[in-house]
């Protein structure tokens, strides 16, 4: 969150966007729907978000994300992922702010008065009030702006007012977390099993039967072993509601007639751009790209016209050539040597109106000048000052981190009429020049050797699939939705046509679509309709340059999923387990407790493993094998113990010698290392079992 930009070219402040702003998202498509409830986006713990209030926390949400990106606009894929987290924290803030009432919990205002301008300010006022000199708060910038908040612009007044609701939700988080961790303590008997159970060592010999040895064509798995082991295993199997669908992708791509006009058009833009005096204009006008100004250096041009360029006069056409869908024609504008990298600092004095100038400047045009003119004439008297200038009256929000040095820089990386001001002065020198952003008093510090460079006009255009060729493809997709009334329909008439069917399986609800179709949600959105059943076909959905026809395969209900649905999934582990039962029974047929004598009778070999503690994880050559471990511990030494099924092996072990945890009386540590542990296990297992008490019913496929 850019909070507090308004005062940051004064005082030098780090405005950091700290995360406390609720991440935003904005409703899609909503006018299409006419399924969806009308007023309930959701329902949380019986509490009811409504759908008027959802979408003005949006579009207050959507602003802050944009402010803190510095963007215009959001990506497909920003503002999906905005949703999610917006959605999380609203059920978040109704799940904890039941916990906080019930419990009885609260901040009260002198508490939160404290949080912000006390001794010890919270973390978000730190971050937010930071001196970037110091890392420590600048309490006089703190308090002026709380002061004069109410003198400031509503936008400044509600970040602020965001702020500090943030503070009081983590602090009221935290005071919940330490209530349920402090509600629990750790019994020395506890801790003194855990120490003897992280340092009592074991070292024992071992005989291991991988399930490999035995080939699948030996194993019958039967429908009663798959029961028998999903009936075991069953509570790993709980699943969200999702949905199976097929679909048909019909991709719009131009046409021979399309590429014979796109050839005709090409060329006549050549001869037009070999003639033309206005190139700039020329190629704004008729290129898919704008003109590019700047100068290239060897071997950043395209392949095809590399070497033309750079060996070939002023006014040198090129092309046209085609690449990847796409026409070029080229023509070289200027020559010249230049330096490939730029080295500069430099002091922005921005005004009232300059792009990106901050909310609080209320100096003109003609003031911005004067002052930058001031500073020029003391830069100049003593150019060590350039820093600490640059510190006090920068407007650039890099300023906090650089003090106004830029370091390196490529030629035309910057703003043009800064990059050339640069070119132009001397190293060592100072100039000024106005750029969209304002006036900037510049040092030129450091330029590289120059180099031959070129500029030259590239006109591109993508050979896009006619409006009659978009008309085809859709008649063809609508043709076949139209002739499938069933899935068997489907799948016939995609054999019968020749198509390449594609598949989503366990689609969720808030997928944001298929893979490799961008924008595509709106069929995720049809795939849970109320009104789409079992076997449905969709109308024909167009995302960018693709139509797309799915049918609804299967719906997997919320729930332990049933054992017709995992069962192919299911079977290499039945199978597996099968095996080590055979070589555990196989071990046992031989009956002995000689391990030498079992590994001579299985063409197998006696292993060790030393200083093995019952928290052991993986056993070295071997792997993780929980139940070995277990057996091993609770055996004699010198004890041989029955075989082992294990994961991936079956064992016969023999215990040679246990050594005893070092002596000592003094548990301290132990309790609090256990304690902690615990606490942090609490704070985030307690917010799961809060959320799954909380019977959330989530409406928001029926809106986006």
């Amino acid at each position: 969150m850019a909070i507090l930009g308004n005062i940051r070219k004064r005082s030098g402040v780090a405005i950091i966007f700290v995360g406390v702003a609720i991440l935003a998202f904005v409703l899609g498509d909503i006018g299409k729907s006419t399924w969806r409830n009308p007023t309930a986006i959701g329902v949380v713990a019986g509490e009811k978000i409504s759908y008027i209030d959802f979408e003005k926390k949006v579009e207050e949400n959507l602003g802050y994300t944009k402010q803190s990106t510095q963007k215009e606009a959001l990506s497909t894929e920003e503002i999906y992922s905005v949703r999610q987290n917006t959605w999380n924290q609203l059920v978040n803030q109704i799940i904890m702010g039941k916990a906080f009432k019930e419990t009885g919990l609260s901040i009260s205002q002198d508490e939160l008065t404290d949080l912000i301008q006390g001794p010890n300010p919270h973390k978000y006022i730190l971050q937010n009030f930071q001196n970037p000199q110091t890392g420590l708060l600048d309490r006089e910038l703190l308090i002026n702006f709380l002061q004069t908040l109410d003198q400031r612009e509503p936008e400044i007044q509600k970040q602020m007012e965001n702020l500090i609701e943030a503070i009081r939700e983590d602090r009221l988080n935290t005071k919940f977390n330490v209530l349920i961790g402090k509600a629990y303590y750790m019994p020395r008997p506890l801790v003194l099993k855990d120490y003897q159970l992280k340092n009592v060592k074991a070292s024992f010999n071992f005989v291991a039967q991988s399930f490999t040895l035995i080939p699948d064509s030996l194993v019958k798995i039967t429908d009663k072993d798959l029961l028998a082991y999903y009936e075991k295993h069953k509570q790993y199997y709980e699943q969200e509601e999702s949905r199976d669908i097929d679909y048909v992708v019909f991709d719009v791509l131009p046409s021979a007639e399309d590429y014979a006009m796109a050839e005709n058009e090409i060329r006549r833009l050549y001869e037009e751009m070999s003639t033309t005096t206005d190139i700039v204009n020329f190629v704004n006008f008729n290129s898919d790209e704008k003109y590019d100004s700047s100068f290239k250096k060897k071997g950043t041009l395209p392949v095809q016209i590399d070497s033309i360029m750079f060996n070939s006069p002023i006014g040198t056409m090129a092309g046209p050539w085609m690449d990847n869908n796409v026409y070029y024609i080229a023509k070289l504008m200027d020559v010249q040597e230049r330096p490939d990298s730029l080295k500069a600092s430099h002091i922005l004095i921005s005004y009232k109106g300059a792009y990106g100038a901050s909310q609080d400047i209320k100096r003109t045009r003609e003031e911005a000048k004067k002052l930058a003119d001031s500073l020029m004439a003391v830069l100049k008297a003593d150019k060590k000052k350039l820093a600490e200038i640059a510190a006090k009256f920068s407007d650039d929000p890099s300023v906090t981190q650089n003090s106004g040095d830029l370091g390196w820089f490529a030629d035309g990386q910057m703003i043009y009429p800064f990059n050339q001001a640069v070119l132009k002065t001397k190293v060592g020198d100072f100039t000024t020049v106005e750029s969209a952003f304002g006036y900037h008093v510049i040092e030129v510090t450091g330029k590289t050797t120059p180099i031959k460079k070129v500029r030259v006009a590239i006109l591109k255009k993508v050979i896009n699939p006619s409006t009659r060729t978009q008309q085809k493809i859709y008649a063809q997709a609508s043709t076949f939705a139209a002739q499938c009334k069933t899935r068997d329909d489907f799948d016939k008439k995609v054999q019968e046509l020749g198509l390449n069917k594609r598949s989503k399986d366990y689609l969720n609800a808030m997928d944001m679509g298929l893979p490799g179709i961008d924008d595509s949600r709106d069929i995720v959105r049809w795939a849970f309709s109320k009104e789409v059943k079992l076997g449905a076909i969709s109308d024909v959905k167009e995302f960018g340059n693709k139509f797309v026809v799915a049918t609804l395969k299967k719906i997997h209900p919320k729930g332990i999923a049933p054992l017709e649905d995992i069962k192919e999934g299911i079977e290499a582990s039945v199978k597996k387990e099968k095996k080590v039962q055979m070589l555990a029974a196989k071990m046992k047929e031989v009956q002995t407790k000689d391990l030498y004598e079992l590994a001579i009778r299985l063409n197998a070999k006696v292993d060790t493993a030393s200083d093995i503690t019952f928290y052991t994880y993986n056993i070295p050559g071997i792997g993780r094998e929980p139940n070995l471990i277990g057996t091993v511990f609770s055996l004699n030494p010198n004890e041989v113990s029955d075989p082992i099924e294990g994961i991936n092996n079956a064992f016969v072990a023999k215990v040679k010698s246990f050594t005893d945890a070092p002596a000592k009386s003094d548990f301290t540590f132990e309790t609090k290392q256990l304690e902690n542990n615990f606490f942090a296990r609490s704070s985030s297992g307690t917010y799961k079992a809060l959320e799954k008490l909380a019977e959330i019913e989530d409406n928001r496929v029926l809106f986006y």
